[in-house]
């Protein structure tokens, strides 16, 4: 059993528990400066609601896992917006609601394997899209603009620009 544990439990390093709550911090940040981005570009919080879980795991990754792959800049852009764009063709195009979303699934992830944009969160994304009704649909193809770009673009800048604070702290102290 402990051998089994080994290979599915929770990994033996050590975990810094401060820096985790000081990467918590940094997403409370950046969640809460795309809620008032999009209550000052569209006056509500509507259309951008939906997209909580997706870009609520985008900030887990960006700020927890900073050197991941999926935490770059390009991945997080380009996969969030190419599933959006897909997300949507696929609400557009498809009537039946579980074709729609299973297909808007399938080719986010395609799409972000051909773009070299792999993003976990790109899929739930996608399937946002699909599944949040009239809100997102009223708003089409702008979806991947506003909220889908303008989330995650703001999502990498605070990333950064925390990582950067962070490291100028660790270099004073």
């Amino acid at each position: 059993m402990k051998k089994i544990w080994s290979h599915i439990g929770p990994h033996n390093a050590s975990v810094n528990h401060l820096e985790y709550v000081i990467a918590a911090t940094g997403a409370l940040f950046a969640i809460g400066l795309i809620a008032v981005a999009n209550i000052i570009l569209t006056g509500s919080l509507l259309t951008s609601l939906p997209l909580v879980a997706p870009m609520g795991a985008t900030a887990v990754i960006v700020f927890c896992l900073p050197q991941s792959p999926l935490a770059r800049p390009w991945n997080v852009v380009i996969g969030n917006v190419m599933s959006a764009l897909l997300g949507v063709a696929c609400a557009r195009l498809i009537p039946v609601t579980d074709v729609a979303a299973v297909s808007a699934m399938f080719l986010a992830i395609i799409g972000m394997a051909v773009t070299r944009s792999i993003h976990p969160p790109g899929g739930a994304v996608a399937l946002t899209a699909v599944l949040s009704g009239a809100p997102i649909k009223d708003l089409g193809f702008f979806y991947a603009f506003n909220p889908v770009f303008l989330s995650s673009l703001t999502l990498i800048l605070a990333a950064i620009g925390f990582q950067a604070l962070r490291s100028r702290s660790i270099k004073v102290t």
